[in-house]
């Protein structure tokens, strides 16, 4: 069978993330039986990239890089969105399985068999958003008129469009229990819940007094908040660790604005012992493993200073490097928003804070009981194995088996 798994927040000048990994190792998963393309739109992707954050073997695997048509397809304009949708045939038609990994609203299924793996449906559907922008002056009565029957026709449209679209996958996953419950309220629809797969497999080793960050350096969209969590260790290991070291990992991008904000992060840390803290971008796999197999608490801020109700978005919708921390026996103190609480159970293989205090509170207690850190970080290895990559293996391949 040909599939094709297409990850459309993939291109050119952003750092890869979550949604590369899982696209990866799904693509390794299903290429043991069948004959796999991964859909892109970053010319300058390679296999070895791939393989180099998610640990993946795609020697079996075929890269596809084709143009993309995101500014068409978000249009208002129903013209340019006929015309997005006859441009995107050539994405799915070629395949008899088109898996969509996505964030945004979906391209239409061509392929016989379709599934969808939503991250966060970041966007609300064209119909939702009836916007009136007239260059001419109008009485407010033939204005309200003309309003009321253009929204009436936009959002019967739209939802006609948009209803098709969904209707053209039979599969409909997402990445957690946050998620799935954002996706019906904003999208309508009910998924089923497919944790993304998490390499466990890391070796104990010595600890050191370590914290360590994981995180894609950004200044846009889902911010990591390192700046917060640099001050944050500035202040506690002035106060109560003075030998503790904190390590703050990430991908880092071409986009000037990140570079910026790395910057920032070393700024606040430089202030400090220099030996006491690092900022590492860009990081191998085989180092970042090492890092995490030293380090004996791992923080996580993702969502920190924002609304969850109001911009649920700008939480971590599920947080795969909080998994694989647990998995190295890093002891988890993670914010209480978003997907972190369907890993992290509070007080039993890890803390969930809500204010920078108490993350610095909960840090200080692990630091100082060596038998709770002990303690907690068994729980966090056993807690891991939940999300590893077998066991997502064989969720999505018992999911796929009533379409096949």
């Amino acid at each position: 069978m040909k599939v094709g798994i297409y990850n459309p927040s993939t291109g050119a000048g952003h750092s890869l993330g979550g949604s590369e990994s899982v696209v990866a190792v799904l693509a390794e998963i299903l290429a043991q039986s069948h004959q796999v393309d991964i859909i892109h739109h970053n010319p300058s992707l390679t296999k070895e990239q791939l393989t180099e954050l998610s640990g993946a073997d795609l020697r079996r695997v075929h890269l596809r890089s084709l143009p993309t048509h995101d500014v068409m397809r978000s249009s208002r304009n129903p013209l340019l969105r006929r015309k997005a949708r006859l441009l995107d045939v050539d994405l799915s038609k070629p395949y008899d399985l088109f898996i969509n990994s996505i964030h945004h609203v979906p391209v239409f299924c061509h392929a016989p068999r379709g599934g969808l793996f939503i991250h966060f449906p970041f966007s609300n559907p064209v119909y939702l958003l009836p916007e009136l922008q007239l260059g001419i002056k109008l009485p407010w009565r033939l204005l309200k008129r003309a309003w009321g029957h253009w929204t009436l026709w936009r959002r019967s449209r739209g939802h006609w469009e948009w209803q098709k679209e969904m209707d053209s996958y039979q599969l409909k996953m997402v990445n957690s229990e946050f998620t799935r419950g954002w996706t019906k309220r904003w999208w309508g629809i009910d998924c089923e819940v497919i944790y993304p797969p998490v390499a466990t497999n890391f070796q104990q080793r010595a600890k050191t007094n370590r914290i360590l960050s994981v995180g894609r350096f950004t200044s846009r969209g889902v911010l990591k908040r390192q700046l917060e969590m640099a001050t944050a260790f500035q202040q506690v290991q002035e106060e109560c660790l003075p030998d503790w070291q904190y390590i703050c990992a990430g991908g880092l991008g071409d986009f000037a604005g990140d570079q910026a904000y790395v910057e920032s992060v070393r700024k606040v840390l430089a202030a400090g012992d220099r030996s006491a803290a690092a900022v590492l971008v860009n990081v191998e796999r085989n180092k970042l493993r090492e890092l995490y197999e030293q380090a004996k608490i791992f923080w996580h801020a993702t969502g920190y200073g924002e609304d969850e109700a109001a911009y649920p978005e700008l939480t971590e919708h599920f947080g795969i490097v909080t998994v694989e921390a647990m998995a190295a026996g890093c002891v988890p103190i993670v914010i209480n928003k978003g997907a972190q609480p369907e890993i992290v159970q509070h007080g039993v293989n890890g803390f969930l804070w809500n204010t920078l205090e108490e993350l610095q509170e909960y840090t200080a207690l692990v630091a100082r009981d060596e038998a709770l850190c002990r303690q907690l970080s068994e729980a966090a290895r056993a807690r891991a194995r939940f999300f590893s990559r077998e066991q997502f293996a064989e969720r999505f391949l018992r999911s796929l088996q009533p379409i096949l």
